[in-house]
């Protein structure tokens, strides 16, 4: 597909009648990016030990290789990867099937298309062209410039662009578990598929979900360190000073002079003016 992506990017400054140009430069583009990818799942097979490793050199195989490489995340839980890219290259196949035969049939019928509209978008004219008389024999030609691509293949798209992020999502995860959605992402938005893929191959794969509790458990480890290093109360320690309801200084020298004047209060309310108990009482003789 991603041929299709660099002709179309090559065709917005090329004429109608210099088509061929995009496709040469699209099928050079596709041929580097396809390599890069190719040279990656090799890599990638041969040190995870899994078999039919020239299906990466194939179109299509090579999809569904992906799925094959991207196994050992389990992504899906109950559905085999496998069995998602193996769909996946299926619709590929179709789509691609479908595009070529809109190309064939919109380079025979673009003579036979007339201009039912123009428009003006930011002072560039933009003409919309319908194929309405043609040949009886090229009646299919026609029909594939007016519905093909807008009708059937653009859903077809569709579903497989949904298909090839689940296929990605897996492989990235496997293989780039940090950065998964970052790479998937410029992969489905840009076509450096391969030289993304590239970028990993000399990554070991690993069960996502082993990845995300490897974290948890090294971000407890760091959390757990931080705690022991800056939260430690350095105060903590008893360095022996009693409860709050004691004396820090001992017994308290006016315990028992309190305690007998509040005996004495209890016997003689007059007590503090003196009498015979008390010999330092200065008017003891008047009484």
């Amino acid at each position: 597909m991603d041929f299709f992506e660099y002709a179309s990017l090559v065709s917005a400054f090329v004429v109608e009648e210099q088509r061929w140009i995009s496709y040469v430069v699209g099928g050079l583009c596709f041929l580097i990016i396809f390599g890069f990818q190719a040279v990656a799942l090799y890599t990638i097979a041969g040190r995870e030990g899994y078999k039919n490793r020239w299906f990466a050199f194939i179109p299509f195989l090579n999809t569904y290789y992906i799925g094959v490489c991207a196994q050992k995340n389990r992504c899906f839980k109950t559905v085999d990867t496998k069995l998602i890219a193996m769909i996946t290259a299926i619709v590929e196949a179709l789509l691609v099937i479908g595009f070529i035969l809109n190309e064939v049939g919109c380079s025979l019928a673009m003579p036979f298309a007339e201009v039912i509209e123009t428009n003006e978008i930011y002072g560039v004219t933009i003409e919309i062209k319908e194929v309405r008389s043609i040949p009886e024999n090229l009646a299919w030609a026609g029909w594939c410039y007016n519905y093909l691509y807008e009708y059937i293949l653009r859903w077809v798209e569709l579903v497989y662009l949904f298909l090839e992020i689940m296929v990605l999502v897996a492989f990235f995860q496997t293989y780039a578990s940090r950065r998964y959605l970052l790479f998937t992402i410029t992969s489905v938005l840009f076509p450096i598929q391969g030289i993304l893929f590239f970028v990993v191959r000399n990554n070991a794969g690993m069960n996502y979900r082993d990845f995300l509790r490897a974290e948890q458990e090294r971000q407890y480890k760091m959390y757990s360190q931080y705690r022991q290093q800056y939260n430690q109360n350095p105060y903590e320690r008893n360095y022996g000073q009693p409860p709050y309801d004691q004396n820090p200084y001992g017994q308290n020298p006016y315990s028992n002079k309190n305690e007998n004047a509040g005996a004495a209060s209890a016997d003689d309310p007059f007590s503090e003016y003196g009498n015979d108990k008390n010999p330092d009482d200065p008017f003891g003789d008047l009484n």
